[in-house]
């Protein structure tokens, strides 16, 4: 009787040791992940009093891989200008019916798609920078990025966006990409 007093006890200081320093970590996942999602039936929606829109989406499929489309999507921010600089940046990502999520493309094919379906200078702002230096005027603040995901769900995408200071809330917007033919 007396070795099962002292394994139950054993096991109790082992569960509340690893609670203790578990604890850190399991608050830091719970902020690290979007758990609130508010879906806007609308091509827009506020967060955290910053109203976000989708400016454009446009979208092309390459006929060199006919399975995949390139994605430009221009999202715009505006509101207090010191709302915005609280955000401390964005989490984006583009998601689908089934909840795949995929990531803006931040490499030179991702400033190519953005020349290419953009404006054409290839060096809109990204989303951090656009929160981060937003117009003093209350204006909106422009960001342009770019996808690649596969051509099947070009009608079912939204846009999923959060900052570091909004998390676990974030924003999901509804979006269908114009699509474009490819160049001649």
């Amino acid at each position: 009787m007396r070795h099962l007093l002292a394994i139950a006890a054993a096991l109790v200081l082992f569960v509340l040791t690893v609670a203790l320093t578990g604890w850190a970590d399991w608050q830091e996942l719970r902020r690290g992940k979007n758990w609130n999602v508010t879906h806007s039936q609308q091509p827009e929606g506020e967060l955290a009093g910053v109203r976000i829109f989708v400016d454009q989406g446009r979208a092309m499929i390459l006929p060199a891989a006919p399975e995949r489309a390139i994605v430009y999507l221009r999202l715009g921010a505006q509101g207090d200008p010191q709302l915005m600089r609280e955000w401390l940046g964005c989490d984006l990502g583009v998601t689908d019916g089934q909840g795949r999520k995929w990531l803006p493309l931040s490499n030179l094919a991702g400033i190519e798609i953005v020349r290419l379906l953009g404006d054409g200078s290839g060096t809109e702002p990204g989303c951090p920078q656009s929160l981060n230096l937003p117009p003093e005027d209350g204006s909106p603040s422009f960001s342009g990025q770019a996808f690649l995901v596969p051509a099947g769900v070009l009608d079912d995408l939204r846009v999923e966006l959060s900052g570091m200071a909004t998390r676990p809330d974030a924003i999901s917007l509804p979006f269908r990409p114009v699509l474009q033919p490819p160049p001649g």
